[in-house]
């Protein structure tokens, strides 16, 4: 049996939602001695307010051997002023505002088009983990690490920025927010397929026992836990 190679990420969106939960999956990740990658939300309306609440709360919190990415929540209303490029854009330089180069990615609500790659890997994107993280996914999409095509997200193809897929088993996609109970068996059929297993979180959500749940179970078949860059960069 391989060793699984693990990648949790969290989706930083709780400047919105009145609730954060940032301290307690710190704790959690601090006592296992796991890295997680924090992707900072940024939105068409209001950019600013997950990093100024990051900054200011925070990412002096967060040890240095985690990661810090970018989330965005591209806007498909008839209000949408804004390319999805230039958007792309404008996140980067928020994150760099505070001194924050990302190198890790994912689109909210499953919204990433084939279009973007190119945008994501000029701002120096390494890695994108959006597809798999909604319910919207082709059965035939790859499960492990791929290269995509500039043309089709859910095929291999040319493009230099890796896709590194949320565990998603018929439309269940693999978020610590559904429960531990409701994870173990996708997981386990996940890792029938590939080693390598990325899972999510929003920090709006109180994860940190199933952060641990998930943990422990994940350490009893000898997991190591990585970065999401850190995961590709080793392929």
């Amino acid at each position: 049996m391989s060793v699984p190679t693990v990648a949790i990420s969290v989706d930083c969106v709780c400047a919105t939602q009145g609730k954060c939960y940032v301290t307690q999956l710190v704790d959690v990740a601090e006592h296992t001695r796991i890295p997680l990658t924090w992707l900072i939300g940024v939105d068409e309306h209001d950019p600013m307010s997950n990093v100024k609440l990051y900054h200011n709360e925070y990412l002096h919190r967060i040890p240095a051997w985690h990661e810090i990415g970018l989330f965005i929540n591209f806007d498909a209303g008839a209000g949408n002023t804004v390319d999805r490029g230039d958007l792309i854009r404008v996140g980067k330089d928020v994150l760099k505002q505070f001194s924050i180069k990302p190198t890790a990615f994912r689109a909210a609500n499953g919204d990433l088009e084939a279009l973007d790659l190119k945008a994501l890997e000029d701002i120096g994107i390494i890695v994108d983990t959006t597809p798999g993280s909604n319910a919207g996914r082709p059965l035939s999409a790859p499960v492990a690490p791929y290269h995509p095509d500039y043309t089709n997200l859910h095929q291999p193809g040319s493009a230099k920025i890796w896709v590194a897929p949320v565990a998603n088993i018929n439309g269940a996609r693999g978020y610590l927010d559904e429960g531990f109970d409701r994870l173990k068996p996708l997981i386990d059929a996940h890792l029938e397929q590939t080693p390598y297993l990325v899972l999510g979180m929003h920090d709006s959500q109180h994860n940190a026992d199933n952060l641990k749940h998930v943990v422990s179970y994940l350490r009893q078949r000898n997991a190591r836990f990585v970065t999401l860059t850190q995961l590709v960069c080793e392929l």
